[in-house]
């Protein structure tokens, strides 16, 4: 009697590696690693930003971890960036 795994030209197996290679990608969505996102703050005043932390709160706000100004006038809020250089 033939196995099932041992068919013509090993389809068994390379039903196995696509079965766990399609559990490894829908597990990766359900836990959402999207890494470092940025976006300009919606909540920011438009005051003068150049003190750091200045930005935070309205970030923070947001759902975002933190902010950072980017330059006089605008506020870039972060999630998920822990370890990189803003």
């Amino acid at each position: 009697m033939k196995k099932v795994a041992e068919g013509p030209l090993g389809t068994g197996k390379a039903f196995v590696c696509l079965s766990l290679l399609m559990l490894l990608v829908l597990s990766s969505e359900k836990l959402e690693s999207y890494g470092c996102i940025k976006r300009k703050s919606g909540k920011w005043l438009n005051d003068t930003c150049f003190i750091p932390g200045t930005c935070n709160a309205p970030c923070r706000d947001e759902g975002f971890d933190s902010g950072h100004c980017k330059n006089l006038w605008t506020c870039i809020c972060y999630k998920n960036c822990t370890g990189l250089s803003l």
